[in-house]
């Protein structure tokens, strides 16, 4: 066993990391009145100065009152000022150890840790900062400790002492194409309207008179056409989807750049960041479920994206949490390389070879008219509205009539792709799910990793023979981690009683498996 690690406090440079994180409340609009010069600033300004000065204050309490202790079995941590507080953090608890290292960490040569064990909530320790270092050798510590308390033979197919190997790793190319597919470009310009919204003296800084130019522009398009107007807008929504996809492919690469897997035992290992360097860790024996997703995009360049739920993960918690996780195995990657990561995970699993079960024959029914709740009412508005507005084109009612009517074949197409698509699946350890019509969804729950299912009948479930299973796992980020719908009863009690037994660690008896095609 590793000696324990004399007690320890934050590196000197701490405090200006505690007070950044407290100043963020207020640097912005003092930045603004600042830049922007209003006459009556004074008194904001000495107000945020004062402000600034308690926050920084507190910020030098904040790191100079944390303690950490590494004993033989724990990590002990105290804090606080007023109210102290001490924690003990088993090592056998510490589902995830991830390190982030910004710019001004860089910069400063220290780093960031962040613990995570299997509690829902705020992470058991968020140690801002620490000397690079210290960090990997604490760190280190933890991983090593971890691993070789936690392998298990079930899932993890090489011993914990096993050399590390290197499953994923993401080309720029990747990147550009992973950027192309997806709409975090819209993350982008949310943050910059957010920003806006919260403080419109910004606009008084860009060299244009936006209310002039509506003014403008109002004028101009009464005196044009409805064609050259329509023409207008086809190209902004042209420019609009272009600035999205450009945002995105430079979201992606300063996000992800030199994107790396690897894996130690029973330890996943994440790098990937350009300015912003993130290393995130966790356990494969922590995984509560594996999702792979395909959107329309994702399945015409044949790409798909893994993603995963570990114990301990919540929407709750700090945005250091939620950035430095281990959620995403791989961003981007072709089918065959996302089944290849799979069975280096879960050794034996083949998505392709499960054995696929469509769901009841009523579930196609039941999916339209799920839809044509919201559908139906909203076709019949626009319709209406076609057709009693005053002043719209003699067109509009046939174009209304025309759009309602192929939004219903739409929904019938959808429904019907859907219950054909949608079909479950058991294998050793495993319950699968597929969903989805034109975007499609796997999702992969472990029998024994349940905490609580329910098995669900309505009035009409009854009627038909059919029932839905919904099953929850350790402090999911969703309500639900599976959800199969439109299941024939007798199934649905099988895998019911399947995920019961494989928690209680109770044998399976034979004639569950009996006429159920589970196995």
């Amino acid at each position: 066993m590793t000696d324990a690690l004399p007690a320890g406090r934050l590196h000197p440079w701490s405090w200006v990391f505690h007070a950044i994180r407290a100043l963020r409340e207020v640097a912005l609009p003092a930045l603004v009145f600042m830049v922007v010069g209003r006459k009556d600033a004074f008194g904001p300004l000495v107000v945020g100065a004062v402000a600034a000065i308690m926050l920084i204050a507190w910020g030098i309490l904040r790191s100079r009152t944390f303690r950490y202790e590494l004993l033989e079995r724990e990590l002990l941590v105290r804090e606080g000022f007023f109210v102290r507080e001490t924690r003990h953090v088993p090592f056998a608890r510490v589902q995830a150890v991830n390190e982030r290292q910004g710019p001004l960490h860089r910069l400063l040569g220290v780093t960031e840790l962040v613990l995570e064990s299997g509690a829902a909530g705020k992470p058991e320790a968020v140690m801002r900062v620490l000397g690079v270092a210290e960090a990997a050798r604490i760190a280190g510590m933890l991983r090593s400790v971890s691993t070789a308390d936690h392998a298990t033979p079930d899932v993890v197919a090489s011993p914990a002492a096993a050399a590390t190997q290197e499953l994923l790793r993401i080309p720029t190319d990747e990147l550009i194409l992973h950027g192309i597919l997806s709409n975090r470009g819209f993350v982008v310009i949310a943050l910059a309207f957010g920003i806006i919204s919260q403080n419109r003296e910004l606009l008084d800084l860009l060299p244009i008179d936006f209310k002039q130019l509506m003014k403008d522009s109002t004028d101009t398009a009464a005196g044009i056409d409805a064609g050259a107007i329509l023409g207008v807008l086809l190209v902004l929504l042209l420019g609009f989807v272009v600035l999205v996809r450009l945002l995105s492919i430079a979201f992606a690469l300063f996000t992800l750049h030199d994107f790396t897997l690897r894996r130690a035992g029973d330890r996943l290992r994440m790098n990937r960041g350009l300015l912003s360097r993130v290393d995130v860790s966790g356990r494969v024996s922590g995984f509560q479920r594996i999702v792979l997703e395909q959107s329309l995009l994702h399945r015409a360049f044949r790409r798909c994206v893994v993603k995963v739920d570990l114990a301990g993960a919540s929407l709750l918690g700090t945005p250091e949490a939620a950035d430095s996780r281990l959620d995403t195995l791989a961003p981007i990657a072709t089918p065959a390389r996302a089944r290849s990561l799979l069975q280096e995970l879960v050794p034996g699993l083949d998505l392709e070879a499960m054995p696929w079960q469509p769901l009841h024959r009523s579930a196609a029914v039941r999916r339209w008219q799920k839809t044509m709740w919201w559908l139906l009412p909203t076709l019949t508005l626009v319709v209406a509205a076609a057709g009693l507005i005053p002043g719209l084109p003699s067109v509009a009612l046939p174009g209304a009539l025309v759009a309602a009517t192929l939004g219903l074949g739409l929904s019938v197409m959808h429904a019907w792709q859907w219950a054909r698509w949608s079909a479950f699946a058991a294998s050793d350890g495993v319950i699968a799910f597929r969903s989805g019509a034109w975007a499609r969804q796997w999702t992969l729950v472990f029998d024994d990793r349940a905490q609580s299912t329910a098995l669900r009948r309505s009035p009409r479930d009854r009627r038909e023979g059919t029932a839905s299973l919904a099953v929850d796992v350790q402090s999911m980020t969703v309500s639900q981690a599976l959800h199969i719908p439109y299941l024939d009863a007798a199934l649905g009690e099988r895998l019911n009683a399947r995920f019961w037994r494989a928690g209680t660690s109770a044998p399976l008896p034979a004639d569950a498996h009996a006429g159920s095609g589970l196995r």
